[in-house]
Order: C-alpha cells, then structure tokens, then sequence
C-alpha cells in the first residue's frame, strides 16, 4: 500500500514536472511572446524592458534585477539577462549581480529537479546507469565543474543535477565556481560593447584592449577543466592507447 503511494506520488511529481516543461515549450516555440524571445530583436526588446524596470526601482534596483535573474533562468537562457546586467549596471557591477543571479537560479532549479525528479530517476538508474550515477555523488564538484566551465547547456543541467545523487553543496559550489568564468567574460564583453557603441568611430576601434581580453578570456576557459585537474592532481584523460612496436 504505501509502495503504491509513493509510486503515484512519483509519477505525480514527474507529470507536474512535463507539464511545466511543456508549457515552456509552447511559449517558447508557438507563442509571439516565445518568437520575439527567440529573434535578435526580441532579446534586445527583453533587455530594453528589464532595463526600464529595474531603473525604476531606484536604489533596489539591483536586488530586482537579481530576482529577475533567478526566476528567469528557471526557464530560460542565462545569456539575454548577463547582457541586461552588463548593460545596466556596467562591467563590475553588471558582473557581480550576473554572478548572484546565475548562482541563485541555479540553486532554485536544481531544488525543483531534486524534488519533481529524483523519485522517478531513482526508479530508472539502475545497473550501469545506477553506477554511474554513485559516481556523481563521489565527483559531484568535479562534474558540475567541469560541465559549467565547457559552457554545457545551463538550464538541462539546473534540473539534471537535481535528478542525481549529486549532493548539493557539490552542485552549488562546482556551479559558482564554474560558472563564473563564463559570466565573467559575458558580462565584461557586453558591459565594453556598450561603451563601443557609445564612441564607435570606425573598425580600428573594434581591436582594443576591452575587445580583445574577454575573446582571450574565452579561449582561455576552455583550458580551465585541464589545469583544474593537473592542480588537483587528477590524471588527464588519454587520447588512446599507445602504439605498441610494429
């Protein structure tokens, strides 16, 4: 009897879960509301109306765009809102609250997925699958890490890591720590790209120094999962077997 309960609360949860997916989909894929949020001139209309609003809450203007931030990327992209924040508040601050509102977001999500999903992943991660996912409860950090810093799909895993045995201080700081150098270089490309515009004279200008660091910084962070290993120690992956003599 109580099997059967905890089996209907299960699929319970996972239908409440498919149908708030589903409405998203739906917004996203057949509504005008979905169709500008997907168009360059959408986004822009979204950062110009998140603009206005957070400029109208005066000094609260920060901790508004922050929660706007966390509720937005339960279920949609982060990108739209690091560059609302860059251009809003500039580099550094834009940057702060960018950092605060990814991590929150993330937080928020992955309590959603641990609460609508794990009952049901528990069920289906059985046998290799079941072993693996015993592993990214040992490797929690190291995987979330990992898979923030080579810039894997934000939201997928706000709500997968939620469905593991990925304990959450693991997710939560492998999610600050490897986040940021994504928000970072978002935040300081949009937050220069304003003030471009701002003084645009020619191509010349698009070759300074406030252009060039975050594409450098961008290449650079798809080195970061090698270094963090070698400084932890961690062996690096082998391309393959050596070739034995002929």
């Amino acid at each position: 009897m109580e099997s059967s309960r905890g089996q209907r609360t299960t699929i319970l949860k996972l239908a409440v879960f498919l149908a708030f997916a589903g409405a998203v989909a739906y917004l996203l894929l057949f509504t005008p509301l979905g169709t500008r949020f997907l168009t360059p001139e959408g986004r822009r209309e979204l950062v110009g109306r998140i603009d206005l609003l957070v400029r109208s809450a005066g000094p609260l203007g920060p901790e508004l765009f922050i929660l706007i931030y966390t509720l937005g990327v339960l279920w949609l992209p982060a990108t739209p809102f690091n560059a609302a924040g860059a251009f809003i508040f500039g580099k550094v601050t834009g940057t702060i609250c960018n950092i605060l509102g990814a991590t929150l977001g993330a937080t928020l999500s992955f309590i959603l997925g641990r609460y609508f999903l794990r009952d049901f992943a528990k069920r289906m991660l059985t046998g290799r699958l079941g072993e693996l996912d015993r592993k990214a409860e040992q490797h929690g950090f190291s995987v979330v890490f990992y898979l923030r810093i080579v810039w894997f799909p934000f939201i997928f895993l706000n709500y997968g890591a939620g469905a593991t045995r990925i304990r959450f201080g693991d997710y939560f700081w492998g999610t600050f720590f490897g986040s940021m150098p994504a928000i970072v270089i978002a935040s300081y490309f949009f937050g220069s790209l304003k003030e471009i515009i701002a003084s645009y004279e020619g191509p010349g200008d698009l070759f300074q120094f406030d252009v060039l660091f975050p594409v450098g910084l961008l290449l650079f962070s798809f080195l970061l999962p090698a270094i963090v290993r070698r400084i932890r120690g961690e062996p690096l992956p082998e391309e393959g077997p050596a070739a034995g003599p002929e």
